[in-house]
């Protein structure tokens, strides 16, 4: 058969073109279902191989860390540590390599039950090529992350800052947080605290020195920090501090603030109204209040030293006083005189606002000044160069009168620690440090005599004999100390609490030779545990410090009746 182009066709290739378009669909079909096995084989040997290998990583950048790695461990005055750097790992994500993201966001929510499954579904439906999910994760869960077998998640190394105590000495050390970061590397910078303080120092790990050592004893830090929690707890207190140091070099043994945190999740600011009911606030830094009757020691020390007074010499009690309309009155009547002992050892503000008229305005404010309560202390905490004691710009009859017993003045504990260590450590100026053995005592400043120095160390013994703190055990360790309960100012009616007060007992040990100082300070404390109520720093603070000293003596190599 011809057809219209005169070639001819046979019969039997009639079906030629259905059987050719058959077999090209067949073709097609063939190679993508090969194309879908070769993936699927690929897929699947990558899962096998991973779970073969469970130390793998996804993807591991090389780690090239350069400037941005490393930081000094920070050790206590025993080389017990107190910080340190470990590696580990952070997980990130390139969203569009993620075949199931609603499956890998169910797992990841699983596996940081501490994060919304929203927020996975947030980052991974990004468009962003890359997203960070968690800046450190645990070995753990860095392998339940591999083991949910999808690729566009990744590790990165990194170091993480931990310390190992926990809540422990927290005010001290401050905290610290990610700098600058790379998928192979993170900085570590310190937030507060000596972390911040010495940020520049703990990150230089190749200048030869190796650590930061504090003169903290974290073992004492502990005993005091549990001591004044319950403490706090027993008496309903709002908060407290303690401050222990070595009276001739200013190194402080032990810093504590109540309520505490874990620096290792350190907590953001909750009250910035008043940052005082915050955790991370350093009440023995940061907090400045006025202390009342713990001053008193300070004007009898300067009139002794003046020789103005002495021991024996009788002071006029009679009272109230009337100075610029202000009523000044003891808290019980002593009769129409007291020696200058019993003003301490009863704790009279009339007889102390007499012995200060006999010193003067110009010189108590210049002493004041000499013991560092009228300036910004220079201990090595950021916390601390932002604290200023607030006293009054003119020193009138008045002021000169409220400030002899501590009204009026608002200082930190540790500026009153600092000031108590200047009285009985021989006479001279130290200063607070937490470095250990960084003190300067080559170039001591006296600020009263090594006599006077002597004659304050008997009045604060005689308090704790036959006066305002006789009533607690001390574990026959022989101590002194000054008792100070101050109404709290009430910042918007103007004027004072009538039920809400500091209370502070300072105490010196063992009074000998007065090595230690320790300050404790209670917010709003009250004693219920007898038939009545107290809120006097002789039936609050007193007891806590007693129980301290008891307890901590012993670690400080110290003997009873020293």
């Amino acid at each position: 058969m011809e057809n219209e182009f005169g070639s001819i066709v046979h019969p039997g290739n009639v079906n030629e073109p259905e059987n050719y378009k058959l077999s090209n669909f067949r073709f097609r079909l063939i190679a993508i279902l090969t194309a879908f096995v070769l993936v699927f084989c690929l897929i699947g040997t990558q899962m096998i191989i991973m779970a073969m290998n469970p130390d793998s990583k996804i993807i591991q950048t090389e780690a090239n860390l350069g400037e941005i790695s490393g930081r000094k461990d920070i050790e206590d005055r025993r080389g017990k540590l107190l910080a340190t750097n470990i590696t580990v790992n952070a997980l990130y994500a390139h969203p569009h390599e993620i075949i199931d993201k609603n499956k890998v966001v169910i797992e990841l929510a699983n596996i940081f039950p501490d994060l919304e499954l929203q927020f996975f579904r947030d980052k991974l439906m990004s468009k962003k090529p890359f997203v960070w999910l968690r800046k450190t994760i645990s070995p753990k869960q860095q392998q339940s992350v591999k083991d949910i077998g999808q690729p566009g998640l990744y590790f990165g190394p990194r170091e993480m800052r931990v310390y190992p105590n926990g809540k422990i000495a927290s005010h001290a050390l401050g905290g610290s947080r990610f700098g600058n970061e790379r998928v192979d590397g993170a900085e570590v910078i310190g937030t507060a605290g000596v972390e911040l303080y010495f940020d520049k120092f703990l990150r230089k790990i190749n200048d030869g020195d190796s650590k930061l050592e504090l003169s903290i004893d974290v073992t004492i830090q502990s005993l005091i920090e549990q001591i004044l929690k319950d403490g706090i707890g027993l008496m309903g207190a709002k908060g407290g501090s303690v401050v222990l140091m070595e009276s001739k070099t200013g190194e402080i043994l032990s810093l504590a603030s109540f309520p505490e945190f874990d620096p290792n999740r350190r907590p953001k600011n909750l009250f910035k109204d008043d940052p005082a009911n915050s955790p991370i606030f350093n009440r023995a830094v940061q907090g400045i209040y006025e202390l009342g009757s713990v001053f008193k020691i300070f004007t009898v020390a300067l009139a002794l030293d003046e020789k103005v007074v002495e021991l024996g010499t009788k002071v006029n009690t009679k009272g109230p006083l009337r100075i610029g309309g202000r009523r000044i009155s003891d808290h019980k009547y002593f009769g129409p005189s007291l020696t200058v002992e019993e003003v301490i050892v009863k704790s009279s503000n009339i007889g102390t606002v007499r012995i200060a008229n006999k010193i003067g305005s110009v010189r108590l404010k210049e002493f004041y000044k000499q013991l560092g309560l009228l300036e910004k202390t220079s201990l090595e905490l950021p916390e601390s160069k932002l604290i200023v004691p607030q006293f009054p710009k003119k020193w009138k009859s008045l002021e000169t009168a409220t400030a002899s017993y501590g009204h009026g003045i608002a200082v930190s504990p540790i500026h009153l620690a600092v000031a108590y260590s200047s009285l009985v450590n021989g006479g001279y100026k130290v200063e607070p440090t937490l470095l250990k053995n960084q003190a300067k005592v080559e170039s001591r400043s006296f600020i009263i005599s090594e006599t006077t120095s002597q004659l304050v160390r008997s009045l604060l013994g005689q308090v704790v004999v036959k006066g305002t703190a006789k009533e607690s055990n001390f574990g026959g360790y022989n101590v002194g100390g000054k008792t100070g309960t101050a109404e709290k100012p009430d910042p918007i009616r103007g004027g004072y609490y009538e039920d809400k007060v500091i209370s502070t007992f300072a105490s010196v040990f063992p009074i000998s030779t007065a090595d230690y100082v320790l300050v404790v300070t209670l917010d709003e404390p009250e004693n219920n545990l007898g038939s009545e109520s107290f809120r006097y720093a002789s039936k609050t603070a007193v007891p806590i410090s007693a129980k301290m000293i008891s307890r901590i003596a012993p670690l400080l190599g110290l003997k009873t009746n020293e």
